[in-house]
């Protein structure tokens, strides 16, 4: 089997692993809740605000400072955001563990975890 063989097998296992699916799931049910999806939203348009801001040099005022940490309370007092986000890291850490397996094996170099990696003891439990 060729390396890209190999590579299409591993996106297919990741594909079909159920931190994906966990995640898929929780971001439909984000996205078609009413009060959820217009929090992301509003998200979304100050996060091109705030990056237009630091395009341009400029500091956030106190004021914008407060507004971004209560908009982001308010984010984490919704359960159906939080559950996504929950969701989402815990597929993140899947991927570093698969990205950290690879580069263990390209350097030749363990970090003496069963699994071969800090971030997939963490995943797995082994440590």
């Amino acid at each position: 089997m060729s390396i890209l063989d190999k590579a299409r097998e591993l996106g297919q296992e990741i594909a079909n692993s159920p931190e994906l699916e966990a995640m898929r799931i929780a971001e439909v049910n984000m996205l078609n809740d009413p009060v959820s999806e217009k929090i992301i939203r509003e998200f979304e348009d100050r996060q091109r605000v705030l990056h237009e801001l630091h395009h341009q040099g400029k500091e956030l005022s106190e004021s914008q400072k407060k507004e971004v940490e209560e908009f982001e309370q308010k984010m984490l007092s919704n359960d159906l955001i939080v559950t996504y986000f929950k969701a989402q890291q815990e597929f993140e850490k899947i991927l570093e563990a698969v990205n950290n397996i690879i580069a263990e094996a390209i350097s030749g170099e363990s970090q003496g975890c069963e699994c071969g990696t800090s971030a997939c003891c963490s995943s797995c439990g082994s440590h």
